[in-house]
């Protein structure tokens, strides 16, 4: 199944975006489907790939000494992660699972900073769009932390 623009128009992280900006995420991306219990990635992992939930149910946490998890929320369709993949070292700061059958867009990241380079206000609207993404993932741990360090 390939995307169409008028797809992406329905997706909340595409907001905002011109006709031409959401077809370079097109061609730049492949649709994965994961089940329920599987990891996406692994905290520590190499990302290639940026995905954009559009379907499905995802929890995402960090892991702790001997083996230990800890849960810190969910993320909702429409929501960009695994940004790492385009900041080096590309180095997953979390892990991510499916809790139900998951749809995700994965964005070839590489593809993605060289648009980036060629496309000036693209490349802006889009790292805002990441950094905004990071700010509230880092609100959301912190919430997270303090309500498990409380337990």
């Amino acid at each position: 199944m390939k995307l169409t623009i008028e797809d992406l128009k329905n997706v909340r992280f595409f907001d905002n975006y011109s006709d031409e900006q959401l077809k370079i995420f097109i061609e730049i991306s492949s649709i994965k489907e994961f089940k329920v219990k599987e990891i996406l990635f692994e905290q520590y992992d190499e990302l290639t790939e940026i995905y954009v939930l559009l379907s499905g149910c995802l929890s995402l946490g960090i892991s702790l000494a001997k083996e230990k998890r800890i849960r810190l929320g969910t993320l909702e369709e429409g929501q960009l992660f695994s940004w790492s993949a385009v900041f080096s070292p590309y180095i997953s700061t979390a892990w991510v699972m499916a809790t139900c059958p998951t749809k995700v867009m994965a964005i070839d990241a590489k593809k993605l900073i060289l648009e980036f380079d060629k496309k000036c206000e693209f490349g802006f609207k889009t790292m805002s769009k990441i950094a905004q993404t990071i700010s509230h993932r880092l609100s959301d741990t912190r919430f997270q932390l303090m309500n498990q360090m409380t337990l």
